[in-house]
């Protein structure tokens, strides 16, 4: 079908409608292009952004079929105008449709036989006549003028935004969002509309009409540059040095440093920007970290009630019922985290962690005695570190996005601080991964009589996003906390967790040791890499190996052992090419049935987060395709809109991977990728490995990464504010 076919008749029923102007209905089909001819006369589902819509009006819908798995044939409409009536009968018909309050039939009636054919005209000029007609007034003429002037002003407001550049539900979006302030926004500041269009896009509108130095534009991009740093770099603070070089990516020539500064200290002024120190942030960052500081000290100032002797009892009894003796350590770790509303448990793989977990959670509910099921929240920033936390302690665990319940109409997550959950105790496994303003949401989400238990390992990557705050925390000499040390998860003809504490304590390779089980390592020239995981490959093909459970990791998407060529060179053995297995081609890539993939993006609305992984179930090819894909369960249906939310997976990145472990892991770290590698990255890529950990590549980069503390530290508010306060 083409994408400017277009159907003519009116709406019969509605069946969805958003807050936002998206809207779902049923519309019978008076006249159509003549590609559509089948749906002639015939009511078909329509779906698009629109103003509201009246059952009595004729419309004209511009768009394109599509074929849902689930809802059938549905007219996707990119544009739409409404029909207003020339005829007599049709002018008596559109002014008793009900839009306008106080107008019914008779009314309209007598209206249109005093103006004939120029009754809408003349409603528009405000005819002094019209508050005289039977059944009118002044106030009703001067309504019935306001809605038909209004109309009129929305579509003059859709039309200028489309001449401006804008899509047609880019258009509607807006429209139906800001109202009345939408002439004020394009002739005064078109960058407001950063939260609802591309900025990129919207500075390209303002370039179409105005300088490039103008304040309004320099204002914005001081504010966008300075969010881009933090989201590449995961920092929550920049250098006003760093923020004018990366500004002046924008101008064709160097913006002026004294004009650069003048708008920075205005904003500063404004407080949209704030100065730390030597520093600068936006105000959304830094209220954002002092929010948690101060959910922070409150939980540590509360006082416990548990009685130490009870601990300890429970403790003992636990012990002699699992067949489990803790060490010291371990015994703190849980007295910890009973005897404060705020624990920290840190330590690397094998050190006890979840063992210590289900503990908690058992003597937890022992000593409270009335305890319920809701009482207790388990949580993890990914859905495989959730799955993972619910099989080793037997309770339900959720991701923290699920667990605050998005609302995709508002944006925003339904558990918040105006309706949060009351439970008593949650537990955050993987707490390196959580960002500032997820962990600040959480918070939110949670009353004042929480007791809150952090678990992760500090030494691994922190969040993607801006923050570091359990290394932030750690730092902070009021909160309690524990280092776990000694090593449970491992054999003596082990080496994975040796070599990921050797990586933590920045130990030097003149070689590595090839005499276990668990642990080989290769080093290859990059030219021959691909030569030897084809080898690797074609091995665990032979013996049945779970490809859920076998990962390749890799620093870099790009190049000859980047993630994207590996990927297609494991396609070609795991999921080889056959005519019963559809494909499709995206962004040059075949991707066909049967096919390991890994989300991009939290799309909470279908329970999938970043880094969960699932298998291509089936395509639907055609003008519109459809591809559905099995995440663990849970079917998730993408259009061609959403192609670029995931990508194959049979290698990954080692930053997706965080959250998850596998049996057998292979690590690659060509020579070329060296500048890639650092500390933190290598020791997560390492400890993801459960049985089996391969690394193939070069001996140098693997020295490079060990060293190289890249990531170390992140310039946070968070820490300042905790020092400040302790």
């Amino acid at each position: 079908m083409k994408e400017n076919d277009y159907i003519k008749g009116n709406v019969v029923k509605m069946l969805y409608e958003s807050s936002t102007g998206y809207k779902v209905g049923l519309f019978k089909v008076k006249e159509c292009s003549s590609e559509l001819k089948e749906y002639l006369n015939k009511t078909m589902t329509f779906t698009g952004n629109f103003m509201p819509l009246n059952n009595e009006i004729i419309y004209i819908f511009t768009g394109y079929i599509t074929h849902h798995p689930r809802f059938g044939t549905q007219f996707n409409v990119t544009k739409y105008e409404s029909v207003i009536p020339s005829d007599i009968d049709g002018i008596v018909m559109y002014l008793s449709s009900g839009i306008f309050k106080g107008i019914g039939p008779k009314t309209a009636k007598a209206i249109v036989d005093t103006f004939k054919e120029e009754t809408i005209n003349e409603i528009k000029n405000s005819n002094p006549s019209l508050s005289r007609i039977k059944g009118m007034n002044e106030k009703k003429a001067r309504e019935l003028t306001k809605k038909i002037l209004e109309y009129d002003k929305d579509q003059e407001l859709i039309i200028e935004f489309n001449k401006l550049g804008f899509t047609t539900e880019e258009c509607l979006r807006i429209v139906n969002k800001y109202k009345n302030r939408c002439f004020d926004i394009i002739e005064n500041n078109i960058y407001v509309l950063e939260t609802d269009i591309n900025f990129l896009k919207l500075d390209k509108v303002f370039l179409n009409t105005h300088n490039e130095f103008e304040d309004v534009r320099i204002d914005a991009l001081i504010k966008y540059c300075i969010k881009n740093i933090c989201y590449a770099s995961g920092d929550t603070l920049v250098t006003r040095e760093n923020l004018y070089l990366e500004i002046n990516k924008f101008f064709s020539s160097n913006l002026d440093s004294k004009a650069f500064l003048n708008r920075l200290n205005d904003l500063i002024t404004t407080k949209d920007v704030v100065e730390i120190d030597e520093f600068i942030t936006l105000n959304m960052f830094y209220e954002t970290e002092v929010e948690i500081a101060n959910t922070i000290n409150y939980l540590n100032k509360i006082k416990n009630t548990f009685d130490i002797e009870d601990i300890n009892k429970e403790i003992e009894r636990y012990q002699k019922e699992n067949n489990i003796i803790f060490n010291n350590s371990q015994r703190e770790a849980i007295k910890g985290s009973l005897l404060n509303n705020l624990f920290i448990i840190t330590g690397g793989p094998g050190t006890g962690k979840t063992t210590i977990i289900k503990a908690v959670v058992d003597i937890y509910e022992r000593l409270c005695g009335d305890i319920e099921l809701k009482d207790i929240t388990l949580l993890a920033p990914t859905g495989k570190a959730s799955k993972r936390i619910t099989e080793s302690v037997h309770r339900k665990a959720s991701t923290i996005h699920k667990f605050l319940k998005w609302n995709k109409e508002t944006k925003e997550f339904s558990v918040n601080r105006f309706n949060p959950v009351d439970t008593r105790l949650v537990i955050i496994d993987e707490f390196s991964m959580v960002d500032i303003f997820l962990f600040n949401s959480l918070l939110d989400g949670l009353t004042s009589k929480v007791k809150l238990i952090l678990v992760g390992d500090a030494n691994q990557l922190p969040s993607i996003q801006p923050g570091n705050i359990l290394a932030d925390l750690l730092c902070v000499n009021d909160i309690s906390k524990i280092y776990l040390s000694d090593i449970y998860r491992t054999k003596k003809e082990s080496y994975i967790i040796p070599l990921a504490l050797d990586i933590k304590d920045r130990k030097k390779f003149d070689e590595l040791p090839n005499n276990f089980d668990d642990f080989k390592f290769f080093s290859v020239p990059d030219i021959h890499i691909k030569d030897y995981l084809k080898k690797i490959f074609e091995k665990a093909k032979d013996k049945n190996m779970n490809i859920d459970d076998f990962q390749v990791l890799i620093p870099m998407y790009k190049g000859e052992n980047g993630i994207d060529n590996i990927n297609i060179l494991m396609q070609s053995i795991f999921n080889k090419e056959s005519i019963m297995k559809k494909e499709i081609i995206i962004r040059d890539t075949i991707y066909r049935e049967g096919d390991k993939v890994i989300q991009l993006v939290n799309d909470v609305d279908s329970n999938i987060f970043n880094g969960d992984t699932g298998y291509i179930r089936r395509i639907i090819n055609g003008k519109s395709p459809i591809i559905e894909i099995d995440y663990n369960g849970n079917v998730v249906t993408y259009k061609k809109g959403k192609f670029d939310e995931f990508t194959l997976a049979y290698a990954i990145s080692v930053h997706k991977s965080q959250g998850s472990e596998y049996d057998n892991v292979v690590v690659v770290i060509p020579s070329n990728m060296k500048r890639m590698l650092y500390n933190k990255l290598i020791y997560t890529a390492v400890t993801r490995a459960k049985k089996s950990l391969i690394i193939i590549g070069s001996l140098d980069s693997l020295n490079y990464a060990i060293k190289t503390e890249y990531s170390e530290n992140r310039n946070t508010s968070l820490k300042r504010i905790l020092s400040i306060k302790e």
